[in-house]
């Protein structure tokens, strides 16, 4: 059925997505490795990427990939986003992060009303971030509502003109109602430095606090008809892109963050057990030792089949947006474990490989120490969890009635 899969994609992506600009995108992405790695220490200790970084990303037009070309963007697969995601993060995985949020939830917000596109498109693609838990209150005015709140965890804000904010409505009956966003430009909002962490330092990932800021009401996106939901006569609609299924997207193409900061770890200690001694031993090279051998072998067959269960589940996505058909819950869920089994083989790659590094590979001068870091916190985001992804596809193929997480969620 795999086989069968990726066959399908092969042969109707010529017609679907934009490939040459999939492996521009891709070339361009691999060329900015030796920068993003030059800035990642500057990046870490002030905690976001600098200037130098940024415009390099927009040299590059890395920014708008998945936004459909109607709106300015470059209208690229699902499986082009996640490979552009591992090549920078070979570079720097914090940088490679704030790529993927803006990306991300700039796309997200091409799915949204005709009256929201036309406002936020219309000077070109801007860069958008945001985050949609815990809600903001959103209170109920004449034209829109008064908006405030505080979102933590805000990555990749201090580079964006627009936040995406998730928000609970509160009527003045008390009622309430959940599964809300909202649009807010940069200049109504305000940064608080909450970002002190061990890993992912460069994201910019601090809080966003918005004090009662109105919002019109076209900058609201309804749960009950959010951003999968098509206006009969909706005219901003009908790009491959319009068909991905909104988090299965944001969260198969996040993979690819992870899987090159494993691929450069990899690399890395590969090159270092050619003229490394193993300490204590009689090896004066770590590449003499059939144990490290045994050890980087295995770590290697991991990451490459990480990278073909993130590409296939990446290409399943691509699949169905290209026949325009909806994935089923149940295919949903076995497309989440997929990838969420990937972050587990990695997660053992990335034991196996700091094992032979060694204990100088923690050493914050040595980039070892910057994969790794940045590898266990990023496959520890919600969307990443194994035990989860196993658990919602188990109950998938039992039948259950209940499920471990929303079906909206994977």
């Amino acid at each position: 059925m795999q086989l069968q899969t990726l066959q399908k994609y092969s042969e109707c992506r010529e017609w679907g997505f934009d490939e040459e600009g999939a492996r521009e995108a891709i070339a361009a992405a691999a060329g900015l490795r030796e920068l993003l790695a030059k800035h990642a220490v500057e990046g870490d200790l002030q905690r976001y990427p600098g200037p130098e970084v940024i415009k390099a990303l927009d040299d590059a037009r890395l920014w708008a990939l998945a936004v459909p070309k109607r709106l300015g963007g470059r209208g690229l697969s699902a499986t082009a986003l996640a490979r552009v995601g591992a090549e920078l993060a070979k570079g720097d995985p914090s940088v490679a992060w704030v790529f993927q949020i803006i990306n991300g939830t700039t796309w997200v917000t091409s799915l949204a009303s005709d009256a929201l596109q036309e406002e936020l498109f219309k000077d070109g693609v801007p860069k958008i971030a945001g985050v949609f838990n815990p809600p903001g209150i959103a209170v109920p005015v004449e034209g829109g509502y008064r908006v405030s709140g505080a979102w933590p965890y805000a990555s990749a804000i201090r580079h964006a003109a627009w936040g995406q904010w998730g928000i609970k409505i509160v009527n003045p009956d008390g009622t309430e109602v959940a599964g809300n966003f909202c649009y807010v430009p940069a200049s109504d909002f305000r940064v608080t430095d909450t970002w002190f962490v061990t890993g992912m330092q460069g994201t910019g990932s601090d809080t966003v606090v918005i004090e009662d800021v109105f919002v019109p009401e076209h900058r609201v996106v309804h749960a009950a008809k959010s951003y999968n939901f098509v206006e009969p006569d909706k005219r901003n609609h009908g790009a491959n892109s319009d068909f991905f299924a909104q988090m299965a997207l944001v969260h198969r193409t996040m993979c690819g963050v992870p899987l090159g900061a494993m691929e450069a770890l990899l690399d890395h200690v590969s090159r270092s057990a050619t003229s490394r001694p193993l300490v204590g031993t009689i090896y004066a090279r770590q590449s003499d030792s059939d144990v490290v051998a045994r050890e980087i072998g295995e770590a290697a067959t991991k990451i490459h089949a990480a990278r073909v269960l993130i590409e296939s589940a990446t290409m399943e996505l691509d699949e169905a947006a290209l026949d325009r058909r909806v994935l089923s819950e149940d295919q949903r869920a076995r497309n989440k474990a997929k990838a969420n089994y990937a972050m587990a083989i990695l997660q053992e790659a990335s034991r196996a490989l700091m094992n032979v590094a060694g204990s100088s590979a923690f050493n914050n001068g040595n980039p070892a120490s910057r994969y790794w870091r940045d590898f266990e916190m990023v496959s520890r985001h919600f969307g990443n969890i194994a035990t989860v992804g196993y658990q919602v596809y188990g109950q998938s193929l039992l039948g259950s009635s209940q499920r471990a997480a929303l079906p909206f969620m994977y």
